[in-house]
């Protein structure tokens, strides 16, 4: 199979479901230089200069503090929500509490920007008719396995990406690079196919006050009826390591706790039109600033 951009039936099917995996997309010295590189970005991390944030999503609020607001234009390190014990101990190595790396490892370290920038990505875009292309941000994903029996608390629920990457027309892609086999055991993506067309983006995540009231989700306007988000109607993305799973900025898609004693690293990066607006409501503004900075990283 060649990678230059994507075939006809790939295209179909992108279009008319919302997500698309393309197995393979990686080789075997790709996954071996980037789960090293994921290893020693965790042994890396110091835990003694760390505030200790956490990855929330869900009803019970979503991450929004400072260190959130400044990764934009850094590598930070988020920890998962059963890191830590109720005296703020952790309760894992740390090489085993981090839900994600974040959220400009795409420019900043070189093996993943080797990743990002490939006439094979570039190619992809141009197949989905980007005009200018930005990479905006990436994340290192980590589902731990389960420890002793006990499944990690790491599931995403159901979310669409134009929800927290919102312009005005919706562009944003998610490139979405599975680093080891992925398996309804230990968490594999799942989504809604079509979603993106019968389930309008109902809100947005956008920064309180400049980002120092932290985030909250706002309303926006829409025409659609929005119809129920049944969990039967969800697709699972089992696939092997090397595959590249492209998502729709408006499909609903989602991934349930690790329950196996196998981990799930992935590395993900989207990509914005330069040509649509992005206003400084959005929470990841490059550099990080109240008055929106939209530094983004040119694919081509």
């Amino acid at each position: 199979m060649t990678f230059e951009g994507l075939t006809k039936e790939q295209l179909t099917q992108f279009h008319n479901e919302g997500v698309l995996c393309i197995p393979d997309f990686l080789n075997t010295d790709d996954l071996k230089k980037l789960m090293a590189k994921s290893h020693k970005l965790l042994e890396d991390m110091d835990l003694n200069t760390h505030p200790k944030t956490q990855f929330k999503t869900g009803a019970d609020g979503h991450i929004g503090d400072q260190y959130f607001f400044n990764s934009s234009d850094k590598i930070s390190y988020f920890f998962d929500i059963d890191a830590f014990n109720d005296k703020g101990e952790l309760q894992y190595p740390k090489e085993m509490a981090v839900n994600k790396i974040g959220h400009n490892v795409h420019m900043l370290d070189p093996d993943f920007k080797s990743i990002t920038f490939t006439d094979k990505v570039k190619n992809i875009a141009r197949a989905l008719k980007f005009e200018d292309p930005r990479v905006l941000q990436s994340m290192v994903i980590f589902k731990h396995p389960a420890k002793e029996g006990v499944e990690r608390l790491n599931e995403v629920p159901p979310h669409t990406d134009g929800t927290f990457l919102f312009t005005k027309p919706q562009t944003a892609i998610g490139f979405w690079f599975a680093l080891e086999d992925c398996t309804i055991e230990n968490g594999c993506l799942s989504y809604n196919p079509g979603s993106h067309k019968t389930h309008p983006i109902t809100s947005r995540f956008v920064k309180k006050n400049g980002g120092d009231q932290g985030c909250d989700f706002i309303p926006v306007d829409h025409e659609m009826e929005v119809p129920q988000d049944n969990s039967e109607d969800y697709k699972l993305v089992e696939c092997k390591a090397g595959s590249l799973v492209l998502i729709h900025n408006s499909v609903l898609h989602k991934s349930e706790n690790n329950k196996s004693n196998k981990s799930r690293f992935a590395y993900t990066f989207h990509v914005i039109d330069g040509t649509a607006e992005y206003d400084n409501l959005n929470w990841l503004q490059v550099p990080p600033c109240k008055e929106g900075g939209t530094e983004f990283s040119k694919l081509y």
